[in-house]
């Protein structure tokens, strides 16, 4: 038997092995977590030392946010794509459709996500985005406006994006032998983490712990469509994780 006959199947491959699990997350997330590491790490240099922290965080959070290295992702997306190709990875087993319930879906998905980010970044002291001096500023308009305001660059990557995270973690983290799913599912939240850690350690833990599970949950027990979650994330990626942040008329 050939290696290239080990490695690809004679049969489509359904579950995925640790091995192509760690291949793939390299792949996508490899640079990025070091990169997000990096920055983490330089916010607790002494501010004597920002000179340097600042040279090395902007190279850092280029990768680690995703902001502006959209022919990267997209490189490695192809190589992920490639390799799950020469496994013979059954692409047709992930749900991804539309649905007309996907319009109702992408709003409240990203609705109670900005909810619960508004009410961390209150709690946590950050910004209270719950103060009833702000509510009389709510204007559901806003959410035009905004979108209106965003380059057509900044939308096809918000899109990318969320296709490129969500079929990582609910499509390929979710196509694993339903013995391991809590260790896949486990795996999984701490990637999200480790990307994130630039972000600051409570949002990390904000974003992998509860987004995670809570995508996780609805995807497996409500709503079972990838479609969704690739857009909603989307949605997150133009406007961040605050539903009132959108809502609001900052310049009254």
């Amino acid at each position: 038997m050939t290696f290239f006959n080990r490695i690809r199947p004679k049969q489509p491959l359904k579950e995925l092995k640790w091995f192509d699990i760690g291949i793939v997350t390299a792949i996508l997330f490899g640079q990025f977590i070091i990169r997000s590491t990096q920055l983490f790490l330089a916010s607790f240099q002494p501010v004597a030392q920002t000179a340097v922290a600042t040279s090395s965080s902007n190279t850092a959070s280029e990768g680690a946010a995703y902001s502006s290295n959209m022919t990267l992702q997209l490189i490695l997306l192809a190589l992920a794509l490639l390799y799950l190709l020469l496994r013979r990875f059954d692409f047709k087993q992930l749900p991804i459709r539309f649905k007309w319930s996907t319009l109702i879906w992408v709003p409240l998905l990203f609705a109670a996500m900005g909810l619960f980010g508004d009410v961390t970044s209150t709690v946590s002291g950050e910004y209270n985005y719950l103060s009833p001096s702000l509510w009389p500023f709510i204007d559901p308009m806003q959410i035009l406006h905004k979108f209106m305001a965003l380059s057509p660059m900044a939308i096809a990557y918000a899109l990318l994006n969320g296709f490129y995270e969500e079929f990582f973690f609910l499509g390929v983290m979710t196509s694993v032998n339903q013995k391991y799913k809590w260790w896949a599912l486990a795996y999984s939240i701490l990637i999200r983490i480790s990307f994130h850690t630039y972000q600051g350690l409570l949002w990390a833990v904000v974003i992998g712990v509860i987004y995670g599970l809570f995508y996780y949950v609805l995807y497996k027990k409500v709503i079972k469509n990838l479609l969704p979650f690739f857009l909603m994330h989307a949605l997150a990626d133009m406007f961040g994780s605050s539903i009132l942040y959108l809502l609001i008329n900052w310049g009254s």
